[in-house]
């Protein structure tokens, strides 16, 4: 009998520590995603500044944030930033994963060079293009003025100052688009290709039509990613052009900062941020929508 109540007493614990972990993940996402979130939204609705104490204001940040110029130039100026480079991403990083395909020789020091700019910090990043950037010392305009090419203003003037920010974005994330199309491509069976050429298919076609049709889920996962951090891209941007000249590379993320860290408006800041992660949502969910029967492929 009290060996029957002690059984009954450790199975009785054993269910609760189970109860216990299952419950993990839930307290896990209160404490990491909803509470924070919710507290997102929460203060989205009050004028609080610094030092201030909160007033609730029924949406006048929403109503504020959407009659804003500044805010529409910045999502433009994001929008643009994010479709521009992760489009050329995408063209540079299959192109050159194809190329590393078809090299043996030196194909380990591709690979190793490949992978500097991911190691590095962005907003180190950031500094090192400033510098390269300068238009009277900069390596860059050295370089163009030996192509005869004079000096551009790439930091002073608007259109030079978004352009070099997607250079940069260009810069650091291509490798990592190449490096994963390589291993996807790479670990396809060698008997595709073979049977490929064997029906007279051209290398450029076999790669086409179907190598790559075999890796589209892979592309879509580096897709989610790079626009999901396109983005947000901010340190990089930050420490090269500060958002400007003028609003000139004032991205949304950016946009947000200098409201809440420069200008203290935490109410309007935390409005703004509610959209940035709705508009992120919006995207992804479309995204998911056209990829995702992809992964659920046989």
């Amino acid at each position: 009998m009290v060996n029957r109540l002690r059984g009954d007493s450790m199975k009785i614990s054993f269910r609760k520590k189970m109860l216990f972990l299952s419950l993990l993940p839930l307290i896990y996402s209160y404490g990491l995603v909803i509470y924070p979130f919710a507290s997102l939204i929460y203060y989205s609705f009050f004028n609080y500044d610094i030092g201030g104490t909160p007033i609730f204001n029924a949406g006048a940040n929403y109503i504020q944030l959407f009659t804003d110029p500044l805010f529409y130039k910045s999502l433009q100026l994001t929008l643009s930033y994010t479709v521009l480079s992760v489009g050329i991403e995408f063209l540079l990083g299959i192109m050159l994963a194809y190329i590393l395909v078809h090299i043996l020789r030196g194909r380990s020091v591709a690979l190793s060079i490949l992978i500097l700019p991911l190691v590095m910090t962005p907003a180190v990043i950031g500094i090192i293009w400033r510098i390269l950037f300068d238009t009277a010392f900069g390596h860059v305009n050295f370089y163009l003025g030996l192509l005869g090419i004079p000096p551009l203003k790439w930091l002073i003037r608007p259109t030079e100052a978004f352009f070099s920010t997607v250079i940069v974005d260009i810069w650091q994330w291509t490798p990592f688009v190449t490096l994963v199309t390589f291993a996807g491509l790479t670990a396809l069976p060698v008997e595709l290709v073979e049977s490929a050429y064997i029906d007279g298919a051209s290398e450029f076609r076999t790669f086409k039509d179907i190598l790559l049709p075999r890796i589209r889920a892979l592309l879509y996962i580096i897709l989610f990613l790079r626009v999901v951090d396109a983005l947000k891209v901010f340190d990089a941007v930050y420490t090269m052009t500060g958002g400007g000249p003028g609003t000139a590379t004032n991205y949304l993320v950016l946009f947000n900062y200098l409201n809440v860290m420069t200008f203290y408006h935490i109410g309007y800041g935390c409005a703004i941020a509610v959209f940035i992660i709705l508009l992120m949502n919006l995207i992804i969910t479309l995204l998911l929508r056209r990829a995702g029967p992809l992964f659920f492929e046989v």
